[in-house]
């Protein structure tokens, strides 16, 4: 009788915590807990079951038990949600402002149901997903998650991630972007949509890297190697892994960057856009490091350090001219 009462109760613990995980918002000291009560084999085992249920049939019709108990779980979630007006304070963050990065818990379960997380302009943020993967979104980013038993799926719809995956072979971890896919089982890579595509590099572990609409359909990829997929003839090239991945701590540096491929990388970060309007600027090389956002620092740097003057336009935009053009008019 009481095994009977032990498995009555964890399974109405899993079901609470099924309805608590897939709420819109959850606690941060609720992902905490749960991680803890799953460390059981046997409370990992009740999840496991409510999970495969909603997996593989979509709600959980397939028991009429755990159905209630997960209904009865959602209306008392409900329920201590509208009566505490205070609770979003001990939320999990959904955002950040400009160039603070938000850490977020992801809470994206087992489950046929994609969790989705995203970035504004200027925006860093790290979702932590329930399998342990860290995922860090550069500004105005966009992906998709779906974990499944045999799966850890990522979608970037937009933008540039950097994942730090955990190890496990039997549930590989595919990013796709575009027509790009990259396989990971543990490691640590960065991906930047491009087009249809992708530019995928390499910090430490293994990759293989597909897209059957290039010419050289598959690459696999060692540290400090980064491919683009959307060249005209993709090739793997070795790359500088602390310049490409610098974002990740607000920072932005450039080693021999054309000022065109400069202002670019800038104006991803800032409302405030620098305009180009002479070829003969585009082309210079520049190298410094920047924090990202700060184009004050940046335009300041060009105009003392290269041939460059700069404008700001009644619009807030920053123009840069050819220091030798008669009469620059510059603020």
């Amino acid at each position: 009788m009481t095994a009977d009462k032990d498995l009555d109760a964890r399974r109405r613990e899993a079901a609470s915590w099924f309805a608590t995980l897939n709420q819109k918002r959850v606690a941060a000291s609720d992902v905490t807990a749960f991680s803890q009560w799953r460390r059981r084999p046997e409370n990992a085992e009740a999840f496991a079951r409510i999970e495969t249920m909603w997996e593989t049939a979509g709600s959980l019709r397939g028991d009429a038990d755990i159905a209630a108990l997960t209904q009865d779980a959602r209306a008392r979630a409900d329920a201590s949600r509208r009566s505490q007006g205070r609770l979003a304070k001990s939320l999990v963050p959904m955002g950040a402002l400009a160039t603070i990065a938000a850490i977020v818990v992801g809470v994206a379960v087992w489950s046929a149901r994609p969790q989705s997380y995203e970035t504004s302009l200027g925006e860093r943020r790290v979702v932590v997903l329930a399998e342990g993967s860290r995922v860090t979104l550069d500004t105005d980013s966009r992906i998709s998650v779906k974990l499944t038993r045999g799966r850890r799926a990522v979608e970037l719809a937009s933008g540039q991630a950097f994942f730090e995956v955990q190890g496990d072979p039997a549930r590989p971890f595919v990013v796709s972007a575009g027509a790009t896919d990259v396989i990971a089982v543990g490691t640590r890579f960065d991906v930047r949509r491009a087009g249809d595509g992708a530019q995928v590099t390499l910090v430490e572990g293994k990759v293989e890297v597909s897209d059957p609409s290039a010419v050289t359909q598959g690459w696999s990829l060692t540290p400090g190697q980064q491919i683009v997929t959307t060249s005209p003839r993709p090739a793997v090239r070795s790359v500088d892994v602390a310049s490409e991945t610098s974002w990740t701590s607000g920072r932005l540096i450039f080693a021999g960057d054309t000022v065109e491929a400069a202002v670019a990388e800038v104006n991803r970060y800032s409302r405030t856009k620098v305009v180009l309007e002479a070829p003969a600027i585009s082309r210079i090389a520049v190298s410094g490091a920047f924090n990202t956002g700060d184009v004050e620092a940046f335009v300041s740097a060009l105009t003392e350090l290269y041939p460059v003057v700069a404008e700001r336009t009644p619009a807030g935009q920053i123009v840069l001219r050819d220091a030798s053009a008669k009469n620059p008019a510059v603020r």
